[in-house]
């Protein structure tokens, strides 16, 4: 199952519903900055929106444990002043949107318990107040979002049982459901998040600007 939320509608004219599929992954620093805007612009439309979000694994390869700095080395070419430039840039970016972007704090890991425990959370009604959280917890916290323990502190923040949540993470229950998100998307013919698709063909994908995204559902609307 998945999560949705719907925006009210102010507009006295008769408006199409329409549905919206918001596809991220919790350790995506575009999806991170992405969020709040694609959150702004559904908030400022006047019709009504259904949104469900879905998982995309960023590194599905990736191991759960992994050494940042030697990582670092292998992508940048053990360059540091061009990684301390895109960090500068991506912080203020963050920091645009209101949010604290601490890249000396990020763990980076695999995302697949995250993912799968969004699923979990997805049919409690809490997937929308997950993805902020677990995007916050990485992304300005310093949590490890690949380890069972520190995802299950996360999902009884947002009031999901502890003990629940482990056996969801234990057994492996929402890993088809993962597999089906991102084998969707590739469908799609998409190859990476942030990725928006509205009324099943319009995609939207990066970080826009508050105003694409809106116009985009405008659009969609007046179809």
């Amino acid at each position: 199952m998945q999560s949705t939320t719907r925006s009210p509608s102010h507009d006295k004219r008769p408006q199409s519903l329409v549905r919206l599929e918001a596809w991220s992954d919790p350790q995506c620093v575009w999806c991170f900055i992405a969020h709040p805007r694609f959150v702004k612009a559904v908030a400022a439309f006047e019709g009504e929106v259904e949104v469900t979000y879905r998982s995309f694994e960023l590194r599905p390869d990736a191991p759960v444990e992994i050494d940042t700095e030697q990582q670092i080395a292998q992508h940048a070419g053990a360059n540091r002043e061009r990684v301390d430039a895109i960090n500068a840039q991506l912080t203020a970016l963050a920091d645009a949107e209101g949010l604290s972007y601490r890249p000396d704090l990020t763990r980076p890991t695999n995302s697949r318990f995250a993912l799968e425990l969004l699923h979990h959370a997805g049919q409690a009604g809490q997937r929308a107040t997950l993805t902020s959280r677990l995007f916050s917890a990485h992304f300005s916290e310093g949590c490890h979002i690949g380890r069972i323990d520190e995802l299950l502190a996360l999902a009884h923040e947002v009031g999901l049982d502890r003990e629940t949540a482990r056996a969801v993470l234990t057994e492996r229950r929402h890993r088809k459901a993962v597999e089906q998100d991102h084998a969707r998307l590739r469908a799609l013919g998409a190859r990476g998040v942030p990725l928006y698709v509205i009324n099943g063909q319009r995609g939207i994908s990066g970080a826009q600007p508050v105003q694409t995204y809106f116009d985009a559902l405008e659009r969609a609307a007046a179809a």
